[in-house]
């Protein structure tokens, strides 16, 4: 009886929980009310000392029941929604077009040490872009002058793959017979002024697979020098390194720190069975530690 007990007791346990289960669940809340945009000028704000410029991208936005990709994220990149411009905000409150995005966007702004630069990302053609399949155009990184307004390209479109790893068509682009070629563009990304005149970034310009195939390229890790003239289309940046030889799933936003180290996020699931895990590490600009 005891056991016949124990069971009808579990039963009605098990029942209570089925039926709670079953219970509708109140629907998510959802504000739908019209966003109040009329911000306040920052002067109101007297406790506030704002006397500096801001730079920051401005993209269009589409309302709250369409979703679109208004910035580069993990699992995609180097792909978003055209038109996204680089901007500067005055603290008069007037705003003033930097770069304009076009068919483009602009992404990963970050100004210089003294102040005078902003490095930033300019995505050449989002036109229908997606993210498995990004545009042949790429992405490239540049600088602008915030006084003179002077703009000065620091990558460029070169693939440098290597040669023994295929049988490559004769730029690594074009589609030619029995050959092997990239149907994506070079995309550098993700600036970063070091000490002493370097520059980390990420590229794909090695042309290296994703040990998942995911995200769609793999961006690795670089320095190299920076420069105040225009890197000519056929040239390869001074001083260039790859650094970060395991990032083969892709290394996202590397920032200096006051040490001197580049700390940066990256996807190092590479075994077969892993789990698709993002985690942050350091490194020195030489590629050590």
């Amino acid at each position: 009886m005891r056991t016949r007990g124990t069971l009808l007791a579990l039963g009605a346990l098990l029942f209570t929980f089925s039926a709670l289960a079953q219970e509708k669940k109140p629907k998510e809340e959802k504000y739908l009310d019209p966003i109040d945009t009329k911000v306040p000028h920052v002067g109101t704000d007297k406790a506030v000392k704002y006397d500096y410029d801001i730079v920051y991208v401005r993209a269009k936005r589409a309302g709250d029941k369409t979703h679109k990709r208004f910035f580069t994220d993990f699992s995609s990149p180097v792909t978003m929604e055209p038109g996204a411009d680089l901007m500067l905000l005055h603290p008069d409150g007037k705003e003033e077009v930097l770069v304009a995005g076009g068919d483009g966007s602009v992404t990963d702004p970050v100004i210089s040490f003294d102040g005078e630069w902003c490095y930033y990302v300019l995505l050449h053609n989002m036109q229908k872009a997606s993210q498995w399949n990004p545009p042949k155009q790429g992405g490239d990184i540049y600088k602008i002058h915030l006084k003179t307004k002077k703009v000065v390209k620091l990558t460029n479109q070169k693939f440098s793959p290597n040669l023994g790893a295929a049988n490559w068509s004769s730029d690594y682009r074009k589609s030619e017979p029995g050959k092997s070629h990239f149907e994506y563009g070079v995309y550098n990304m993700g600036p970063c002024p070091l000490p002493g005149g370097r520059l980390a970034f990420t590229s794909n310009r090695d042309g290296f697979r994703p040990a998942k195939g995911y995200p769609a390229i793999c961006l690795q890790l670089f320095v190299m020098d920076d420069r105040d003239t225009d890197l000519p289309d056929d040239a390869t940046p001074i001083n260039l390194e790859k650094i970060g030889h395991h990032n083969l799933a892709g290394a996202l936003h590397p920032v200096v720190l006051a040490d001197g180290r580049i700390m940066y996020s990256t996807l190092e699931s590479q075994g077969a069975r892993s789990d698709i895990l993002w985690g942050i590490w350091t490194i020195n600009p030489d590629g050590t530690n």
